[in-house]
């Protein structure tokens, strides 16, 4: 039988830690959301927006331990291990995918970019490189933590899903921003990767997330 969805609520007083989680982790993305519609640039946004929300979540990591809140920590701390993972998955088998097929896209070319918008230096400068790993980093850290809330131990296709999604706003987002030189390539290599990763964070939320429901 198909496990469900399985949010991280047992009691009403649970929705409201579950929200504020919720939001920590979506001031990663919404950086470059905000960024893309033209509403507030990235260098504003990481200082005042993501950077909180990642202390926010180190913050409730710790909280949730000392307080014996074993369901929101476990799901905290499987989404991390989940994320480190799947981010060594997606971007090992896009580095796979764009040497060994013929596709004319650089895999990486996203993070230079994200670190020139995010500090305004060319996307040739260590500093822009740099801080384009790192914003990354937490993209992956915090999608992890996301799916694993909301999803639990869930049948881990449940991962693919996510992944699709991830893709879905990737393709609504990045063509337009980073304006890739080869959409085709620019799809497989995007595919492959956020299949990946939905795939493995689905699979450690399944053998290691606490149940919400009994």
């Amino acid at each position: 039988m198909t496990r469900r969805l399985d949010p991280a609520i047992r009691a009403r007083e649970d929705v409201p830690l579950l929200v504020v989680t919720l939001v920590a982790c979506f001031s990663s993305i919404a950086a470059l959301l905000l960024q893309w519609v033209g509403w507030i640039r990235m260098p504003y946004t990481i200082s005042f927006l993501t950077l909180p929300g990642m202390v926010a979540i180190i913050a409730l990591l710790v909280w949730t331990r000392r307080t014996r809140r074993d369901l929101f920590f476990n799901r905290l701390t499987v989404g991390t291990v989940g994320a480190a993972l799947g981010l060594i998955g997606y971007d090992a088998v896009r580095w796979l995918v764009q040497v060994t097929l013929p596709v004319h896209f650089d895999a990486f070319a996203a993070f230079p970019a994200f670190g020139h918008l995010m500090t305004g230096r060319p996307t040739t400068d260590a500093v822009a490189i740099a801080s384009g790993w790192v914003y990354h980093v937490t993209n992956g850290w915090t999608f992890g933590i996301i799916y694993t809330l909301l999803a639990g131990p869930a049948r881990w296709w449940w991962g693919l899903v996510w992944g699709a999604s991830l893709e879905a706003a990737m393709m609504i987002v990045y063509p337009s921003l980073l304006h890739p030189k080869s959409v085709s390539s620019f799809v497989i290599v995007s595919v492959i990767g956020h299949a990946v990763f939905g795939a493995i964070v689905g699979v450690t939320a399944e053998r290691r997330a606490m149940a919400a429901r009994p």
